[in-house]
């Protein structure tokens, strides 16, 4: 077979990069309809687990989310106890974020389920091909960056 060329090597990564994100686009479509946290509420949460406060638009930025659907997002949280807004009380136009006990139970269920998952798929990676993928991922972050 003959060597593939840098061209062809670089579009055989393009096409598995677009896998990837589509990939992501139904995980996010699937997770919306199942029970339990789904992709972005997860992902606001993490953030929420440094235990300090945050605005909603950290947390949008965090979830890749716009301002209204964020602002959506918290209401359902905090109604269901995961989170808390907290005003600030130096300026009443400003209302902090904040994990509950709640919160962080259905995070941790997430993570165990999330960490599984994981573990599944690379049970039988060699750890220097997941540093490879890790740095690989960054390198493509850093493109779409630049572009």
């Amino acid at each position: 077979m003959p060597e593939r060329t840098d061209v062809e090597v670089i579009e055989d990564l393009r096409a598995a990069l677009r896998e990837f994100l589509a990939a992501q686009r139904r995980l996010r479509g699937r997770d919306a309809q199942r029970p339990g946290l789904s992709y972005s509420q997860y992902a606001v949460l993490r953030v929420l687990a440094d235990g300090a406060e945050h605005t909603a638009g950290e947390l949008a930025t965090a979830a890749d989310l716009t301002p209204a659907s964020i602002t959506k997002m918290l209401d359902g949280l905090s109604r269901v106890g995961l989170l808390e807004r907290v005003p600030d009380p130096s300026d009443r136009r400003r209302v902090g974020v904040r994990i509950t006990a709640d919160g962080r139970a259905a995070l941790e269920a997430k993570n165990r389920q999330v960490n599984a998952a994981w573990a599944g798929v690379l049970e039988d990676a060699d750890p220097s091909e997941v540093e490879a993928m890790a740095a690989a991922m960054r390198r493509l972050a850093a493109l779409f960056d630049a572009l």
